[in-house]
């Protein structure tokens, strides 16, 4: 009895830390998190999400054309936004489309 109380609660515990997000999350782990998240996934499965308040404090500048929204990669952008890097040292896209400017931060786990 007593070992099979401890072999469920290792299991218990195996099973619940999986859930843990640790480093860089994926689009189901971000949309498990917020169903209704604004991200973009690029082509390498990175995942960017708007919405973090304090990128927009920062002063930016837009970097490099790296790409444009194509069908599937973000969940609220239109096909055709350009995206961009920024010049400073920080893991931001700038995605431009119908003359607004908004601000993607890759998503990561704790």
């Amino acid at each position: 009895m007593k070992n099979g109380l401890i072999v469920t609660l290792l299991a218990f515990l195996i099973i619940t830390g999986c859930a843990n997000y640790g480093g860089q999350l994926t689009r189901n782990q971000v949309l498990q998190l917020d169903p209704e998240a604004d991200l973009i996934e690029l082509e390498d499965g990175s995942v960017y999400k708007h919405g973090t308040g304090w990128i927009d404090e920062k002063n930016l500048t837009r970097g490099e054309k790296i790409g444009v929204i194509k069908k599937g990669m973000a969940t609220k952008l239109p096909n055709g936004a350009s995206i961009y890097e920024v010049n400073e040292s920080y893991p931001i896209l700038m995605v431009e489309y119908e003359g607004e400017t908004k601000r993607y931060l890759l998503a990561q786990g704790e």
